[in-house]
């Protein structure tokens, strides 16, 4: 049920920026990401993480094709976010090797896939119990 409130609000804030005036998308230099595997970009192929999608048929409509660790079939949300702004088209991770100083200025993703927006989910992966 959250997701599903969160999913729409975002949803809307796309279409809000797509059809925005061009002066307020030039105010939004940056697009920095914090979230669950709804942004995740590949962070967790960098990590330890329990939770990887660094496999077929992730990213097969990505440029290039090839699994990228979103965790989707191509872009992320935040992508769409930042290609509405006009900042880029899509977002890397922090962690990625190719990242460089210009990547944090105008935006990075630190998402994580199994983060979870509900609290439920660290009870459910909890590896001490």
């Amino acid at each position: 049920m959250a997701y599903d409130i969160t999913l729409k609000c975002l949803f809307a804030i796309h279409f809000f920026l797509l059809f925005s005036a061009e002066e307020v998308r030039a105010k939004v230099s940056t697009v920095i990401a914090f979230g669950d595997s709804t942004i995740d970009a590949g962070n967790n192929n960098l990590n330890l993480a329990i939770f990887k999608c660094n496999f077929k048929p992730y990213g097969q409509n990505f440029k290039g094709g090839k699994p990228t660790g979103r965790w989707s079939n191509g872009r992320v949300f935040t992508d769409f976010i930042s290609n509405a702004l006009g900042i880029k088209s899509s977002i890397p991770t922090y962690l990625d090797a190719d990242s460089g100083v210009e990547d944090f200025a105008t935006g990075v993703t630190f998402g994580s896939g199994g983060a979870g927006y509900d609290n439920l989910t660290s009870t459910l992966v909890d590896s001490r119990k």
